[in-house]
């Protein structure tokens, strides 16, 4: 109408599918959980915990509207469904089986995960399912260079990344958090830039791990290793402090070893003296220093042979990718 031309209307309520929609919804059940004494962890805001003096509770972990409920006992499993079912309107879908693409399979000696169904559908979406099967993520006399000839699809790339991300890491019990770092120096050819490549285990198993081009363009093996150092100390320090938010977790959390295959960055690490000519780490060598000083992190030396994260930066031979693979946790179907 021409009289209200200049007005908007005001949404009383949120509705599903506008942009603000997601944050109105986690400030709402934000607002509800906290309120009935649910603490947040602030390394991962979208995990909350709720224990008693006798160490019973449970882990909730929200994505979206999907969650995952992780309770000492069924008993506090259930007042939370309760809980949560009197305040929002949910459905309790039993024993986690699959979710978000990611099958869990309950087995004797802990929990293993697949997306093996994930990556079928994939496969057959873009017609790649009867594709030649190869033994290797990579070939290991290709190089990484900018593609200037057949375009890819950004959903193919996704849809890979997806995976890479949360069971394949193969593609990019006192329970101890263990990390290794690697970095394959100038190996894209375009630009001469070097590619980092980090793993984390805990209790044998990879919880966290990357791969990414590095944004500096560095002199020599040692600096790239030590700027693939330095991102994985970042890393590590928001592990500690998730884990530290978890009350189930013994305190206090002993140092993370993080290990790496370069005797030089090891010293580097652990030297005090400055150089001129390294002065372009000055930031990364210092945040690396202050981890070791306060007990977060010891770096340790790794031959290449046992290296986790070595598939991460470079292509290698079948036995080596098999054998990176076994050490993470992996295992075939």
């Amino acid at each position: 109408m021409s009289v209200n031309e200049n007005k908007v209307c005001k949404l009383i309520k949120s509705l599903y599918g506008l942009k603000q929609a997601p944050k109105q919804w986690h400030q709402n059940f934000d607002e509800v959980v906290l309120s009935n004494g649910y603490l947040l962890n602030h390394a991962d805001k979208c995990v909350y915990s709720k224990f008693d003096e006798f160490g019973k509770g449970v882990i909730i972990c929200l994505y979206v509207d999907d969650m995952l409920i992780f309770g000492t006992d069924r008993v506090q499993v259930d007042l939370t469904n309760f809980f949560l079912s009197s305040r929002f309107s949910m459905k309790d879908m039993g024993k986690a089986d699959v979710i978000l693409g990611i099958r869990i399979k309950h087995e004797s000696n802990g929990i293993a995960i697949s997306q093996s169904y994930y990556i079928e559908k994939v496969l057959k979406k873009f017609n790649y399912f009867d594709c030649t099967l190869v033994s290797t993520p990579m070939d290991t006399s290709e190089k990484l260079m900018p593609n200037n000839g057949q375009a890819v699809s950004q959903r193919v790339i996704g849809c890979l990344m997806y995976v890479m991300t949360c069971t394949r890491p193969d593609i990019a019990f006192v329970v101890v958090l263990e990390g290794y770092t690697d970095a394959s120096c100038s190996s894209n050819t375009e630009d001469n830039s070097s590619t980092s490549g980090w793993v984390f285990l805990l209790g044998g198993g990879a919880i966290s791990w990357g791969s990414k081009k590095q944004t500096c363009i560095t002199g020599s093996t040692m600096e790239s290793e030590f700027v693939a150092l330095a991102a994985a100390g970042k890393k590590v320090e928001w592990l500690k402090n998730l884990l530290l938010e978890i009350p189930l977790w013994s305190k206090p959390i002993a140092h993370i070893s993080i290990r790496c295959d370069s005797a030089a960055t090891l010293a580097k690490a652990y030297s005090q003296m400055y150089n001129v000519k390294s002065r372009h780490l000055g930031v990364r060598h210092n945040m690396i220093r202050e981890l070791i000083t306060n007990g977060v992190v010891s770096i340790e030396f790794v031959r290449s042979q046992r290296h986790l994260a070595d598939h991460l930066t470079k292509g290698l031979a079948r036995d080596l990718v098999l054998k990176s693979a076994e050490g993470m946790g992996l295992k075939s179907n």
